[in-house]
């Protein structure tokens, strides 16, 4: 229902696989994003929209007039995290469902799968667990000027009674939507691991480990690899607290010191907490934009010295270093989730810790270096490769039919 990196990786997979020959047929929130809907229908796929509502985060589709749609397919596959349609499809019809893992939805009513913001949770959910993981969270969004340290307080005491509720309306929504699922692709192989330790169950059903193919930037930009570093770096993860802007801020407050002419620009941020932090600490040369269209934001990020991905959760995936990567931009990111996997260290990107020391180290390392932008778009295709991307998923769709 939203345009984000899951989306715009699905509307890469579908592109991909309507040049392969394959016949499909989207099932779409009628409430959904505009943009979601009008990309999908340039492909030339038939869209069926229906109505949806939210429960406990998650959408529900209407399946009433998406009938015969689900009768029509070989394969349902849920793209995103409408999983909760499993069970009813079944009902429809005994066709093989499969599960794209872009996110933590399955296994956590809190997605970020990030224990009270301190640690990856390996642990499956319970409703103790989901307590003291809000708790934590408050506290930690008290502690970088999110939450006043009052509110933090109040919601913490809150979370006594929230949590508990929280959990189990999860779990009773949640209710038979894995035995209904019967094959699961994964973004990453730490999603994956992830998801194991949580419900090792599903490790009998079929599953796969395929990246996104992230092909989106070049309709933008075609690369030249001779084409000049600017004097900036570039942050385009926007304001949520999970992908780790005040550790950049953090990082960059010496950083700046050392380096008085590199600027900062935090895309996404421009009016957030995250601007009115850099304000609190005096930060030089650090500049605040909105959301910018495609366009522009693909040429800020081929202009710039580097991107930072300074991200504090166990990041599922990652688009954006990989986004850098492809137009010859090396990454500066931290060692949570998929990140260490999507990129190559000291050879298209430097991986750091996630503390301040770490991160600016890091930032200091790859503004410092000498960067060949064609060993760098070379790199990242051999790692990520569109086809053998295309491929490994056509695979394992052929094998789930077998």
């Amino acid at each position: 229902m939203g345009f984000g990196g899951a989306q715009i990786s699905t509307l890469e997979l579908l592109e991909l696989l309507t040049k392969h020959g394959v016949e499909l047929k989207v099932l779409i929130c009628g409430s959904g994003n505009e943009r979601l809907y009008s990309h999908i229908n340039s492909l030339g796929i038939k869209i069926y929209q229906t109505s949806c509502s939210i429960v406990t985060g998650y959408p529900m589709m209407n399946f009433e007039n998406a009938r015969k749609v689900i009768e029509w397919a070989d394969i349902v596959w849920i793209t995103d995290v409408e999983y909760l349609v499993a069970p009813r499809i079944k009902q429809l019809k005994r066709v093989p469902v499969v599960a794209h893992l872009h996110s933590y939805a399955l296994i956590c009513p809190w997605w970020s799968a990030l224990y009270g913001f301190k640690e990856t949770c390996t642990k499956r959910c319970s409703l103790w667990r989901i307590i003291r993981c809000k708790q934590g969270i408050n506290l930690e969004l008290a502690r970088i000027g999110l939450l006043s340290g009052g509110r933090a307080r109040l919601y913490w005491f809150l979370d006594f009674a929230k949590g508990p509720l929280d959990f189990l309306r999860w779990r009773k929504f949640m209710s038979g939507v894995l035995e209904s699922i019967d094959g699961f692709i994964a973004v990453s192989k730490v999603m994956w691991d992830i998801h194991l330790k949580h419900v090792p169950e599903i490790k009998s059903k079929p599953s796969v480990v395929i990246y996104n193919p992230v092909t989106e930037p070049l309709k933008y930009i075609k690369p030249d690899p001779g084409e000049p570093y600017d004097n900036y770096v570039l942050y385009a993860s926007g304001s949520n607290p999970v992908k780790g802007p005040h550790l950049l801020l953090e990082a960059w407050s010496i950083v700046s010191r050392e380096f008085r002419d590199l600027k900062l620009y935090m895309v996404g941020c421009k009016n957030s907490w995250v601007e009115s932090i850099a304000k609190k600490m005096n930060l030089r040369n650090v500049v605040f934009t909105k959301k910018l269209p495609s366009s522009e934001h693909y040429y800020l990020l081929y202009k710039a010295k580097a991107v930072a991905m300074p991200s504090i959760w166990p990041e599922p995936f990652g688009r954006i270093p990989v986004e850098a990567n492809r137009l010859g931009v090396p990454a500066v990111v931290t060692d949570r989730g998929g990140l260490p996997e999507i990129v190559e260290s000291n050879t298209t990107s430097v991986i750091s810790k996630t503390c301040r020391e770490a991160f600016t180290n890091a930032i200091v390392k790859v503004v410092s270096q000498e960067w060949d932008r064609g060993k760098i778009i070379e790199s990242s295709f051999k790692h990520i490769d569109p086809d053998k991307t295309t491929n490994s998923l056509l695979k394992f769709f052929e094998e789930l039919l077998r």
